[in-house]
């Protein structure tokens, strides 16, 4: 009997080997399906990218041809609605970069944005869907889908600048023009800089400039409304979308203001918020930066001075008022203000938006 047991448990232990066996032979064959899976889907990655395109980072292989005026937008993408529609604001921008390439001022547009607000589609897909409900070809979208921030915008686009190219148009609303520009020759300059440094020695350059893009403005103008029963200022909790433009100006200024701006292109520990990761561009160190950041500062407090009475969103809704703002849009700061009297304007603004009793009576 006991050595009926011992045979009956030899069976059992080979049995329980063979099984273990089965299963190894069968997760390896998975972790090979698995890894192969994987291979396919990066190889169609990378299959994807049009690498001949892209613009080449050696100053030498640049597609950036200073003094060209060859030119491509850059839509800047704005937060879709809940319902991932777009809003009017950014639905005027892409329609403003078609009359850039209706009027051959550029040849391409490149739609930034990826999907900060979580609505399931990107901004820069729902940009092509408007330029191509308007009748401009896919060739001459290019797609960056990756941008979260403005800063980003900048730092992608510098990928997809295509051949021969002199111009960049940052395309966006007035509103947000001041902040959008500085920061864009904030990461233009950083990314001109690095690469110098890294080339310096290198016998094919021999420590010459990088390439540099000359950036012109393609100022939006939005709707402005004076029902502010049209807007949900008092809300914390609104979308940005149902601000009004008195607000988003507002907000602009206080964002520059405050060197939130300039701090989160750098990041933690100036600021909890970055900008590009893992970048820290460190605007100190430009000698460019005081006269940039004075000339955006003077934008922003120009654009929320003339904004003041447009207290609905920039939504098309109610009446029209006539359009209140000068552009391009000067650089020097309204009424003869000077750039530290921003919180002034900020305060006035705010309470003339934020009381419609106070607006009808000045």
């Amino acid at each position: 009997a006991r050595t009926k047991r011992l045979a009956m448990a030899g069976v059992a232990v080979v049995a329980l080997i063979a099984s273990l066996l089965v299963l190894a032979q069968g997760a390896a064959l998975t972790s090979r399906a698995k890894a192969k899976t994987l291979q396919e889907e990066m190889r169609g990655v990378v299959e994807m990218i049009d690498w001949a395109v892209q613009n080449k980072i050696p100053p030498w292989l640049s597609n950036i041809e200073p003094g060209s005026q060859q030119g491509v937008a850059i839509v800047l993408g704005q937060s879709l609605k809940p319902d991932g529609t777009p809003s009017k604001v950014l639905v005027d921008r892409a329609r403003h970069a078609k009359q850039l390439l209706d009027e051959k001022a550029v040849v391409k547009v490149i739609a930034s944005g990826s999907d900060p607000a979580g609505v399931g589609t990107t901004e820069a897909e729902v940009i092509r869907r408007v330029l191509m409900d308007n009748h401009i070809s896919k060739d001459k979208i290019i797609l960056e889908s990756q941008a979260t921030t403005t800063a980003e915008n900048a730092w992608f686009a510098l990928r997809w600048i295509p051949k021969g190219t002199g111009k960049l148009y940052i395309v966006t609303s007035d509103f947000h023009m001041a902040r959008a520009n500085y920061i864009f020759q904030s990461v233009l300059d950083y990314f001109y800089t690095k690469v110098e440094a890294t080339y310096k020695d290198d016998p094919r350059w021999q420590g010459k400039a990088y390439p540099r893009l000359s950036v012109e403005l393609a100022t939006v103008e939005s709707f402005c409304g004076g029902d502010a029963s049209l807007s949900r200022d008092s809300d914390p909790h609104a979308d940005v979308t149902d601000l009004s433009l008195a607000r988003r100006a507002a907000d602009e200024l206080r964002f520059l203001g405050t060197h939130e701006v300039s701090n989160s292109l750098y990041g933690p520990p100036l600021s909890p918020i970055q900008y590009i990761w893992p970048v820290q561009i460190n605007v100190s160190r430009n000698s460019n930066d005081a006269g940039r950041f004075a000339r955006a500062m003077a934008r922003a407090m120009t654009v929320a001075t003339a904004f003041c009475p447009c207290r609905a969103a920039p939504e098309g809704k109610g009446a029209e008022l006539s359009y209140p703002l000068r552009v391009p849009i000067p650089t020097e700061p309204p009424d003869g203000l000077r750039i530290g009297a921003w919180k002034e304007v900020n305060a006035h603004c705010e309470a003339r938006y934020a009381s419609p009793a106070a607006a009808a009576d000045e």
